[in-house]
């Protein structure tokens, strides 16, 4: 199959679909008072909606591409990788949606060579989704990052002392960083929005929190790097599916001013 404009129109066709899909049988438990919280062998939560949208976003897909393979949170990982796939979190911040704070997203990726070409995010209870596109990026007029007020946004269940550290090292070196906690990928996709400026993260994710939204940053202009090599994330690795500590950057503030930092950050980390 061609990755061409023609793939991508079908697939922007498909993920809205399946988006729709998703959000009625999602919020549909969300409202309800039948969860079913478990808690998986790493110890993580899952519920009722994970397996459900799980359910409605592989058939659709296979049915659809059936000649992608689909690999997700809630399937078994295989042993080879293959070079193009539908990376998939069917309901990423779990926690959020226990906790009832709307803040939790549905996220659908398309890999092809290690890289996350084409994503879809959605937040059925903000009524909200994001959708990459193949297009030219409009060019943005990115602001200092010192001019401003900076919201720098943080994991609403999982900060670490290094947030507050890195919080703290802004602030001496002259940026109004504000702190935003938030659930799930949607720190990443108001980085491309531009409601959020940067957001670091520290502790350890996996690849399909983040593709999806990578895919709708880059998109938008925007930069999510490695927070010591400054090189793009690769997926799709055969050795593992976690992410090095990495920084997603709006395409409305200087990304040379903000790389800066974070190199001078890292040094007081040694």
């Amino acid at each position: 199959m061609k990755l061409d404009d023609n793939f991508f129109l079908e697939a922007q066709s498909v993920l809205r679909e399946i988006e729709q899909e998703c959000s009625i049988k999602i919020l549909d438990i969300y409202e309800s008072n039948e969860i079913l919280q478990e808690n998986k062998s790493d110890g993580s939560p899952v519920t009722a909606a994970d397996l459900a949208a799980n359910e409605i976003i592989k058939n659709s897909l296979y049915g659809s591409f059936p000649h992608i393979p689909v690999l997700s949170e809630e399937l078994k990982y295989p042993e080879n990788i293959p070079e193009t796939f539908w990376l998939v979190d069917p309901l990423d911040g779990t926690k959020e949606f226990i906790k009832k704070t709307n803040q939790f997203t549905v996220n659908i990726a398309l890999v092809h060579k290690s890289e996350s070409i084409f994503g879809m995010v959605s937040a059925p209870a903000m009524k909200k989704i994001w959708l990459s596109a193949k297009s030219n990026q409009t060019i943005k007029t990115q602001g200092s990052i010192y001019d401003r007020k900076i919201n720098v946004a943080t994991s609403a269940s999982h900060s670490s002392s290094d947030d507050s550290n890195f919080l703290n090292f802004l602030k001496d070196r002259g940026v109004d960083a504000q702190p935003m906690p938030l659930g799930s990928s949607l720190k990443i996709c108001l980085a491309a929005d531009g409601d959020v400026d940067i957001y670091p993260r520290f502790g350890p994710t996996s690849e399909w929190d983040i593709a999806a939204a990578n895919a709708v940053l880059s998109c938008a202009g925007g930069l999510l790097v490695d927070l010591e090599s400054h090189q793009k994330l690769a997926y799709g690795k055969q050795d593992s599916v976690l992410n090095p500590r990495f920084i997603a950057i709006s395409p409305y503030i200087n990304s040379i001013e903000v790389l800066k930092l974070v190199e001078e950050f890292n040094k007081t980390l040694l």
